[in-house]
C-alpha cells in the first residue's frame, strides 16, 4: 500500500462529501491507496454519507469509536494504516484539483523524510487565499529553512497537509497526545520532524475550511491557553537546543512573542467592553512563568516590526492598564469604529 489517508470526523455530514470526492480522483493506475474516516461518535448522518461513498469506492474504509477528540480518532486510524505513507485531512477540507499528481511524484521519487505541502483557505464567504510558505522558491529543500519554519513560525504547526512515513511514526512510536485541547499538532509534527534527515516544502495542496468552530481556544481562559503555550514552549526550546543554532533559537523567541501578542490582542477582542475585567486578566497573565520567561529570553534587536518591538515593550513595563488601553483601541480599530 502507497498511501493511508486519515480522515477523522464527528458530525460533518455536510462536509465530508466533498472531502471524499477530492479523495477518490486519486488515479488507481498509478497509485495503491486507502482512505480511512474515522467516525468519533458523530450523531448525524456521517456514517451513512460515509457508507454511500464506500458503495462506490472499496479504497473508503469507515472505522466507528466513542466519542473522544480528534488526536484519539486519528491515533485509531493510524492503527489501522497500512500505507508507506500517511496523509491527515480534516473532513472539512478537501484536495485541490492537481493534488494527486504532486502526492504521487512525492511518494514515488522519495523527496524527502518530511514533505509539506502550502494550502488555500476557503472563507464562509467562498473566498479562496493562497497561503503560500514564506520561504524565497516555490519549492526548497534547505534544511535550515525547514527548521525556521517549523520552530520559528507557525507555517507547519498543523498535521494536514503533509506526507509522513509511516516507518519512521513507527519505529519511533509516535503518536498524538489526547490530554492536550492545543497543540497536539504541532507537537506531533515536530516530534516527526525530529526523526528526519531530508526535508522538501512546496506547492499549495489542500483547501482548508475557515470556520469559527475551528477556533476551540476561545472556551479556555487565558491562563489555561498560556499553560498550552507553555507545554509546546518547552518542547520547542528543548528541540532547538539539541540543534546548536543560535539563531533559529532567537528566531523561535521573537515568534513566541508574537504568539503572546496575539493572545493579549484576542482577549481584547473580547472583553472590550470590560476594561476591568481586561485588566484583571492581564494582570494575572503579565504574572505568569511562561510570559516571564519569553519576555527574558526575546532580544529586542532582532524583533523586525515596529509595532511587534512597541508590545514587547509594553508587555515587558509589566503596567496592565496601559496595555489595556493599548489594545482595545486596536481592536475599536479593527472593528472600524
Amino acid at each position: 500500500m502507497d498511501l493511508s489517508v486519515i480522515v477523522p470526523a464527528c458530525n460533518m455530514q455536510g462536509y465530508i462529501a466533498a472531502c471524499l470526492r477530492s479523495v477518490t480522483r486519486c488515479p488507481r493506475e498509478h497509485m495503491d491507496m486507502e482512505c480511512i474516516v474515522v467516525d468519533d461518535g458523530s450523531t448525524d448522518d456521517t456514517a451513512d454519507v460515509v457508507h454511500r461513498y464506500m458503495e462506490r469506492d472499496s479504497r473508503i474504509k469507515l472505522v466507528t469509536k466513542e466519542k473522544g477528540g480528534v488526536s484519539d480518532a486519528r491515533n485509531s486510524g493510524l492503527a489501522e494504516a497500512a500505507g508507506r505513507y500517511i496523509l491527515f485531512l480534516d473532513a472539512d477540507d478537501r484536495l485541490c484539483e492537481d493534488a494527486w499528481e504532486q502526492i504521487e511524484a512525492a511518494v514515488e521519487e522519495e523527496y524527502a523524510d518530511f514533505v509539506a505541502f502550502s494550502y488555500i483557505t476557503l472563507g464562509e464567504s467562498g473566498k479562496l487565499k493562497a497561503q503560500m510558505f514564506p520561504i524565497p522558491d516555490v519549492v526548497t529543500t534547505d534544511a535550515a529553512e525547514a527548521k525556521r519554519l517549523m520552530y520559528a513560525d507557525s507555517a507547519l504547526n498543523r498535521c494536514w497537509g503533509k506526507l509522513f512515513k509511516s516507518s519512521i511514526i513507527r519505529d519511533n512510536n509516535i503518536a498524538f497526545r489526547t490530554d492536550l485541547p492545543a497543540g497536539e499538532d504541532f507537537l506531533f509534527v515536530a516530534e516527526y520532524f525530529e526523526c528526519c534527515s531530508s526535508y522538501l516544502l512546496t506547492k499549495a495542496m489542500i483547501v482548508y475550511h475557515l470556520q469559527e468552530g475551528k477556533d476551540a481556544m476561545r472556551s479556555y481562559s487565558m491562563e489555561e491557553r498560556l499553560g498550552f503555550v507553555n507545554i509546546v514552549y518547552d518542547y520547542n526550546a528543548a528541540a532547538v537546543k539539541r540543534y546548536s543554532d543560535n539563531n533559529l533559537e532567537a528566531g523561535m523567541n521573537v515568534y513566541y512573542l508574537k504568539v503572546l501578542t496575539n493572545l493579549f490582542y484576542e482577549y481584547a477582542k473580547e472583553y472590550h467592553y470590560n476594561k476591568e475585567a481586561l485588566a484583571g486578566i492581564y494582570k494575572k497573565a503579565l504574572e505568569n512563568e511562561i510570559v516571564n520567561r519569553i519576555l527574558g529570553e526575546v532580544e529586542e534587536s532582532l524583533i523586525v516590526s515596529r509595532i511587534k518591538r512597541y508590545e514587547y515593550r509594553l508587555l515587558a513595563g509589566g503596567n496592565a492598564k496601559k496595555i489595556v488601553g493599548y489594545y482595545t483601541l486596536r481592536a475599536k480599530l479593527q472593528r472600524g469604529f
